[in-house]
């Protein structure tokens, strides 16, 4: 009896022939026996489910080609070297190494390079966002579609296939874009600490070493911005270390097996290292 398999009567799931159903806890009120063609029916959806589950489950996994994120990256690399210059050439002025002149010459170049970029960047995550809500919208509404017979099976599936292998293409792309730095997950507390490290001097320092309070201003509030622009990653950040540390004490009051435990780590990690 329980290796059976009927549709429930109320949330329309298959369950375990039994007298309740195993996902909504009503009474089946199943008849003693069915015909072939009741029972060929209910394996008929059963496949349909198992269809939807298995291939939009590859669609998520599949990952787009470095070609189908090349322009987020570009964009990033270029965005990344020029914070890079500007954090080496803070870090010259602050060590004496420069004059304020020349310095703020340069910086002032920098921070054009950087807002004409990053504008460029946020029009573009921008028009990604929209796409996704756009996606997410058609889905719910073929969802709806399907559930009351307006839509077939056949049409659903092929319809939602195509539009979560876009979706699943669109995140990573998005997800590059929202790392202006190209900095590791790993190193961004090191360097969340030297932005803040450059802030504080400068604004301590930057009069004495021949800057205006003007230029002082300027450069405490771009480095502010940039702390700003840290804070959702630093929380990811949080978030996969304390995951980390989850799956460390699961695994040693062994709820977890060493081979659960060693792929759910190196996941965690690979993230990490993005």
């Amino acid at each position: 009896m329980w290796g059976e398999k009927v549709v429930c009567p109320h949330c329309g799931k298959l369950t375990n022939k039994a007298p309740y159903c195993k996902y909504c806890g009503k009474p089946l009120d199943l008849p003693e026996e069915k015909s072939p063609e009741a029972e060929e029916a209910e394996s008929e959806e059963a496949k349909k489910e198992i269809v939807i589950e298995r291939v939009g489950e590859e669609v998520l996994e599949r990952k787009p080609s470095v070609q189908e994120i090349s322009e987020e990256r570009k964009i990033v690399e270029q965005l990344a070297n020029v914070y890079s210059w500007r954090n080496s050439l803070l870090e010259l002025f602050l060590n004496g190494e420069a004059s304020a002149e020349v310095f703020v010459e340069i910086y002032k170049e920098y921070r054009n390079r950087i807002k004409a970029v990053n504008s460029k960047r946020l029009e573009m995550i921008k028009s990604l966002e929209d796409r996704i809500s756009e996606l997410n919208s058609k889905l719910e509404q073929l969802k709806i579609r399907h559930e009351i017979g307006e839509i077939p099976d056949k049409q659903y599936i092929t319809e939602k296939l195509s539009i979560d292998r876009e979706l699943s293409k669109i995140k990573p792309r998005l997800n590059i874009l929202h790392n202006a730095f190209n900095v590791k997950l790993a190193d961004l507390p090191e360097y969340e600490a030297k932005i803040r490290e450059f802030r504080d001097r400068i604004s301590s320092e930057g009069v004495s070493r021949g800057l205006s309070e003007e230029d002082v201003n300027m450069i405490v509030s771009d480095l502010d911005e940039t702390l700003e622009s840290l804070k959702d990653l630093l929380e990811l950040h949080k978030k996969l270390k304390r995951e980390l540390e989850k799956i460390e004490l699961r695994y040693r009051v062994g709820e977890l097996t060493e081979e659960e435990y060693l792929a759910a780590k190196q996941k965690i990690e690979r993230q990490m290292e993005i």
